[in-house]
Parts: C-alpha cells; sequence; structure tokens
C-alpha cells in the first residue's frame, strides 16, 4: 500500500476498526477481548488523526464509536469465557 494521505489513514483506521468489532461476533470466547483491543486501537489513531487535523465533528463521530463499541463489549463480551 502507498503512503496515505491523513485523512485516507483516519478512514483506513475506522475500516480496521469496524472490521476487528464484526470480529468479535465471529471469535470464539477466548479470542473477543483480541479483536475490542484491536478496534480500540485502531479507532484511537483514527481520533488522534482526526484531532491532529482539527477535524472535531470527525473526532465526536469516531470517539462516539469507540463508546458505542465499549458499551457493546461491557455488556455482551466482557465475561464471555470466563
Amino acid at each position: 500500500m502507498g503512503k496515505l494521505t491523513p485523512e485516507a489513514k483516519i478512514t483506513d483506521n475506522a475500516a480496521r476498526a469496524e472490521a476487528a468489532y464484526a470480529a468479535m461476533y465471529e471469535a470464539a470466547a477466548h479470542n473477543v477481548k483480541d479483536h475490542y483491543e484491536d478496534a480500540c486501537l485502531y479507532l484511537g489513531r483514527a481520533v488522534r488523526r482526526a484531532a491532529d487535523l482539527g477535524l472535531e465533528s470527525e473526532v465526536e463521530r469516531l470517539q462516539k464509536r469507540l463508546d458505542d463499541i465499549t458499551a457493546v463489549y461491557n455488556a455482551q463480551f466482557r465475561y464471555v469465557g470466563r
């Protein structure tokens, strides 16, 4: 993959986060946390890049998605397999 623009990096990280989130539902119980952590990692990167670029509405949108994924993980997966 060639060098991505800052905006493309935001989009790429957000897409990777969504793929990791989708994988949470397909994973065996012991792998869910790994996918959750990947989603948080990629969305965190996207939030930081958007903030660096001064894209406040994008920061808010991405942070809300991160909060939503965390809420789903806590409600549905946190204690799975323990």
